[in-house]
Formats: C-alpha cells, sequence, structure tokens
C-alpha cells in the first residue's frame, strides 16, 4: 500500500507517517516549514498544479490529509479542496477534520454548526466543515472526526494542551480550568492506529474518533498529571460558559478493530 501523507510534519501526521514507515509500508509525507524527517517532501498545499503533479508521480493507493492550518483552513476549502478531488478519482482519501458542532453525543449525521466571526478560531472550524462538503462527493473517502489530540507521539513531542499545563506544574502558577466544558479526547497513537486502519478499509463516510468517556477541561488536566506523575496542586476548577461537545463511538465500534483506551 502507496500512502501519501499531507501534513506528515505535524503532530497527528507524525505520528502515521511513523507507525506506516516502522511496519514497512510504502509511505511518503510532506511538510511546509517543519521537515523533521529527512525523507520528506516539502509541500505548500496551496501550490496545487505541484501538489496534482505529486500525486499524479508517486500514484499513492491512499492519501491521507493531516494538514491543521488554524489561520488558512477556509482557503484550503475553497481553493485547494475541491481542485485536489476532482484530480484524484477512486484514491482513497482520508480527511482528518475536527468537532463541527456543540452537541452532547454527535453521531455522524449531526449537522454542521458554521462558527461566527466571533468564535474561536471560526476560520478552522468552518474551513473543516466547507471541506467535509466537498470531500463527501468523492466515491472512496473517509473524513475523520478526532476528540482533541493529547499525548506524546513517537518522537517524543508532547502535544500542546499537555506542555501548557506542565509549564504551570513548573512554576506553581495557578492554571484555572473550566469544569463546565466537556470535550471529546483521543490520544494520538490510538488516533494515528485507527487512521492507519481506515487506509486499508472499504468504510465510506465519516467516522467520530474518541475516547468514550468524555472529560472538562479541569478533569483533563488533572488526568495528565496522574497520567504523567504531575504535582496538581496548580489546577485551580471554575465555571465558565457551559460547553458540551461530545462523540457518539457507536459507529467507530462497529466499523474498526482499533481498541481507543482510556486516560
Amino acid at each position: 500500500m502507496r500512502t501519501l501523507i499531507i501534513g506528515a510534519s505535524g503532530f497527528l501526521g507524525g505520528t502515521i507517517y511513523y507507525k506506516l514507515k516502522k511496519s514497512g509500508h510504502d509511505v511518503l509525507g510532506t511538510y511546509t516549514s517543519n521537515k523533521r524527517d529527512s525523507d520528506f517532501i516539502k509541500q505548500d498545499v496551496f501550490d496545487i498544479n505541484r501538489l496534482i503533479t505529486l500525486v499524479d508521480e508517486y500514484k499513492p493507493d491512499v492519501i491521507i490529509w493531516a494538514v491543521m492550518n488554524h489561520e488558512r483552513e477556509e482557503e484550503i476549502a475553497d481553493k485547494v479542496m475541491p481542485v485536489l478531488c476532482n484530480a484524484i478519482g477512486n484514491t482513497r482519501f482520508i480527511f482528518v477534520s475536527t468537532s463541527v458542532a456543540y452537541e452532547k453525543n454527535m453521531s455522524e449525521d449531526i449537522k454542521p454548526f458554521f462558527r461566527g466571526e466571533d468564535s474561536y478560531n471560526y476560520h478552522y472550524f468552518n474551513g473543516k466543515i466547507k471541506s467535509e462538503s466537498v470531500i463527501k462527493k468523492l466515491s472512496n473517502y473517509c473524513i475523520v472526526r478526532p476528540g482533541s489530540i493529547y499525548g506524546v507521539d513517537p518522537y517524543g513531542k508532547m502535544d500542546n494542551r499537555s506542555l501548557a499545563l506542565k509549564s504551570h506544574v513548573d512554576s506553581g502558577e495557578e492554571y484555572i480550568r473550566a469544569n463546565n466544558i466537556v470535550f471529546s479526547i483521543v490520544d494520538v497513537n490510538e488516533l494515528a492506529d485507527a487512521i492507519i486502519e481506515l487506509a486499508s478499509n472499504n468504510y465510506v463516510g465519516i467516522l467520530n474518533i474518541s475516547e468514550e468517556k468524555p472529560v472538562s477541561h479541569y478533569d483533563f488536566n488533572k488526568a495528565l498529571c496522574r497520567k504523567y506523575g504531575w504535582d496538581d496542586s496548580c489546577i485551580v476548577p471554575n465555571e465558565e460558559k457551559e460547553k458540551i461537545y461530545y462523540f457518539d463511538n457507536s459507529l467507530r465500534k462497529k466499523i474498526l478493530k482499533t481498541k481507543i483506551g482510556g486516560l
């Protein structure tokens, strides 16, 4: 199986690349600015002609889109995704998306909620939603909606949430986390394993991938401290405007053999 990972220098993309490479797969990864691996190919996704040429020359069996561009996600949806999808034909295409709404127990058929300009990261969320609508016209796609990604990747890099927590643990500075914002989470290595399984799976559609039990921001950081053996005395609970958004994983358990554990 020849796999092209677009965005292989990122936290998730790099984990997928490492696991495929280690298991002997023919895999090609792209990067924009952070090369990370000597075998990566530099590729600006907005250079769409060169991107299409790369796809034509490498002839992948599977393309995994692991790009997460918080500032330009809507540009990707408008300028890149339609052209790319038109060019790849029946090639298996796996697109890493995001949570598209604010609901309890969201199933895959949840109606996406477009964020207003006053919302946090609205370009990112709206861009992912727009890309999904383009990708769903393909014949051999899987849109992965993951929980918030945490953990330590195979290169030893830790996710940004954990790094932020660690800085407070080290300094002793108070770290205020909401106990009424509840969300889904997933370890980067387990998510990578699930996506690798999907690469050779014939499932077409959207798939939620997260741990079974959603957690609050406060409980998440307390659990991270337990996991890594850190002092959690800096973490202080508070209440903000309530926000609850977590996934229904019943379909994932029917489709995948990959086990998703808990923090």
